[in-house]
């Protein structure tokens, strides 16, 4: 029998994502206060990502290390979902290891997230009024993220407006009036 405090924290992996998307997930999702893992409710698609890339610890200690050599700056409090009609049970005191390899995966699902709130976010602002400035400061502001990461959002920004031009076949250009 597993000692309750001693199965709790096996219920958290720690994982290695961009600074900017740790700062974000710890303020955006619920944090266990005995564990410090970041909780993600099972409604995201984070959640089942995480689900999905939970495996069994290595048994020897360099078969798990991939050349990591930054310290992993997230804990995840991993998902239980019990077993239902074709999906199998993965117990997180037994499958509690991400490979880094593969935590990638997570960041990549969670820049998603951060990519599509921010957009969102400086899209309603500026229909309120806002600059683009305001509103990716007040973003900032609002996750704790700094004021240096103000210039990389305001050049994501652009690079998505770009994308959404290119996407919708829009100029920048104003075509003259060739009609008299």
């Amino acid at each position: 029998m597993i000692d309750p405090e001693r199965y709790i924290k096996r219920r958290v992996c720690e994982i290695r994502v961009e600074p900017y998307l740790a700062a974000y997930a710890r303020h955006k999702f619920d944090t266990d206060p005995k564990t410090g893992g970041i909780r993600i409710p099972d409604s995201f698609d984070l959640y089942h990502c995480v689900w999905q890339l939970m495996n069994r610890r290595p048994h020897s200690p360099e078969a798990g290390s991939d050349g990591q050599q930054l310290p992993p700056n997230l804990r995840i409090h991993l998902p239980f979902r019990r077993a239902s009609e074709g999906v199998p049970m993965k117990n997180p005191a037994y499958y509690n290891y991400i490979p880094p390899r593969r935590q990638w995966l997570i960041g990549k699902s969670l820049r998603r997230l951060f990519n599509w709130e921010f957009h969102h976010y400086v899209e309603v602002r500026l229909l309120d009024g806002a600059t683009k400035v305001e509103a990716v400061r007040s973003f900032a502001r609002m996750y704790n993220l700094g004021i240096d990461c103000e210039d990389a959002l305001l050049k994501n920004l652009q690079r998505y407006e770009n994308s959404v031009r290119i996407f919708l076949n829009i100029n920048g250009k104003k075509r003259k009036n060739t009609r008299k």
